[in-house]
């Protein structure tokens, strides 16, 4: 599946362009003839021509992916005792989260992404049809849905939010071979704006629509670095080879080179650490010795104007997601701040933003998550790019997405996501939005 990708001009919070083929009626760039993907030219030579922050470019070549969520329970805190006391066992130190193979990794013959199961990325053989799923009715329902005049977007929506990665990557590939056509391009045609931004987000899935955010934001003047943080950031070894492995075959270029041309001085190196591919495994119990090293070594190497940042990214990009909520656990009883308020005061610009995402998830991840989606809600004007990619993204992995609402109406908006979401969309965009939030 072959997208354009248009430019645009347009800030946070404006109304998409108006539509004419594609997405706002911008016309593609040269890509892949047929579809697909295309042949890997080398490490590219710098970013892509591209838009301001804030419209949905067109899509990447596709290729049938899965979709991605966050893991239930990823980056929590350890338990607290009490006021800044000890626990005789140190249970936090011993107990990552349960999971049943880290992110990305093949398990079962299949790969898991952000938490869930999705299709193997080239050059592995396209997957099955998940057992007891039949993609023949869905890919009749969605032709019906966009053939001849008019579009039946209720159909679309009903059709496509529901499905989960492994489904729509049925899906995609089903349409294709009964068609003869692309469904994202045939879906791009059909819709426009923010709704069918959100269809791009559901078709492409968790790894392809991982791999499209990355393009996007390295591509044109500007770079994007919220979603670098967000995508690139505590990422596991294996998720990090499947994105790797992904965006060379969509995108024929080398994703480390591509991200290291946008970025600059220690933020560049910070990057090019956490792409390596290196952390330790988050199923490995975490060691409390080592634990205890690195509070010292964040706190010895925080200061002030002789402030050692490469130390601290160091430990940041490369330990577990318990290991580091141990630490921040730890930090913040001996030294009676957060850890995320020694970043604030020793760190700035793109470094700190990125750098709060790792440590705020490592004090709160279900907490991030849901600040980060009303931050793309509060103030004048919906950022709905952010909005978009921030719901696709969480509403994967169900279960853990149950989690984030519930500390979203704890933490941001009591009467719940849904409504807040409702309160900010409108028309068919907020019909498949509401869709993906669930009840």
């Amino acid at each position: 599946m072959s997208w354009p990708q248009p430019n645009y001009n347009q800030g946070y919070g404006a109304p998409p362009p108006p539509h004419g083929g594609g997405y706002g009626g911008y016309a593609p760039p040269p890509g892949p003839p047929g579809g697909g993907y295309a042949p890997p030219p080398g490490p590219p030579g710098g970013g892509y021509p591209g838009g301001p922050y804030g419209a949905p470019p067109g899509a990447p070549p596709a290729h049938g992916y899965g979709a991605p969520p966050p893991q239930p329970g990823y980056g929590a805190p350890p338990p607290h005792h009490g006021h800044g006391g000890h626990h005789h066992h140190q249970p936090s130190y011993h107990a990552p989260p349960p999971m049943g193979a880290p992110y990305g990794a093949p398990m079962g013959g299949g790969f898991f992404y952000l938490g869930v199961p999705v299709p193997p990325p080239p050059p592995h053989m396209p997957a099955a049809p998940p057992p007891g799923y039949n993609p023949t009715a869905d890919v009749e329902r969605i032709r019906k849905a966009t053939k001849g005049f008019g579009t039946d977007e209720g159909a679309l929506i009903a059709t496509l939010a529901p499905m989960d990665a492994m489904q729509v990557d049925a899906v995609s590939r089903a349409f294709k071979a009964t068609t003869g056509k692309d469904l994202l391009k045939v879906l791009e045609k059909e819709t426009s704006g923010w709704f069918e931004a959100a269809l791009r987000a559901k078709v492409l899935g968790p790894v392809g629509y991982d791999v499209w955010l990355i393009h996007r934001a390295c591509d044109g003047a500007g770079t994007h670095e919220d979603i670098l943080n967000e995508v690139l950031l505590c990422r596991t070894n294996a998720e990090m080879h499947v994105l790797k492995q992904a965006y060379q075959a969509t995108y024929g270029k080398n994703m480390e080179k591509v991200v290291e041309d946008e970025l600059s001085f220690k933020t560049k190196r910070m990057f090019t650490m956490a792409m390596q591919g290196v952390r330790q495994d988050d199923n490995a119990p975490v060691d409390p010795h080592m634990v205890e090293a690195d509070i010292r070594d964040l706190h010895s190497a925080a200061r002030g104007a002789g402030t050692d940042e490469i130390k601290i990214c160091g430990i940041l990009c490369q330990r577990s997601t318990p290991h580091l909520a141990a630490v921040a656990h730890g930090y913040a009883r001996q030294h009676k701040r957060p850890l995320s308020k020694m970043i604030n005061s020793e760190f700035s610009g793109h470094m700190e933003d990125a750098l709060r995402f790792i440590v705020d998830g490592a004090e709160n991840a279900l907490e991030r998550d849901a600040r980060l989606i009303e931050d793309s809600m509060k103030g004048m004007g919906t950022k709905d790019e952010r909005l978009v990619y921030r719901i696709a993204r969480n509403h994967w992995n169900r279960a853990r997405f149950e989690e984030v609402k519930r500390a979203y109406a704890a933490v941001c908006h009591k009467k719940g996501l849904k409504h807040r979401v409702e309160g900010e969309t409108s028309g068919d965009y907020k019909r498949m939005m509401s869709a993906m939030v669930g009840s």
